[in-house]
């Protein structure tokens, strides 16, 4: 068993990442060591945690469950639903 501490979330946003960038795991670890891949935590207008990826002038967002791609029109959110399903307000 891995003992190092968020070693499964690490491999988990590096894979994510790569499917998002539709690039290898190998090739976005490659982009962070050469300061090519930024990334960024933040929030949307909807109150939705997502993280920022900026890789050579590309830019995806990475939510849970769900990648946007730049270009990407926004998902409509249904108003009965906070439409993340990860929060406390029982959705």
């Amino acid at each position: 068993m891995e003992s190092r501490e968020m070693f499964d979330e690490i491999n988990a946003l590096v894979g994510a990442v790569a499917k998002a960038l539709d690039t290898s795991e190998m090739d976005v670890i490659t982009a962070i060591e050469e300061g090519r891949l930024a990334m960024e935590l933040m929030t949307d207008a909807e109150g939705r945690n997502f993280i920022a990826v900026d890789h050579d002038g590309k830019a995806v967002r990475v939510y849970p469950g769900a990648i946007y791609r730049q270009g990407d029109a926004p998902e409509a959110v249904d108003e009965d639903d906070c439409g993340t399903g990860g929060c406390s307000c029982g959705h």
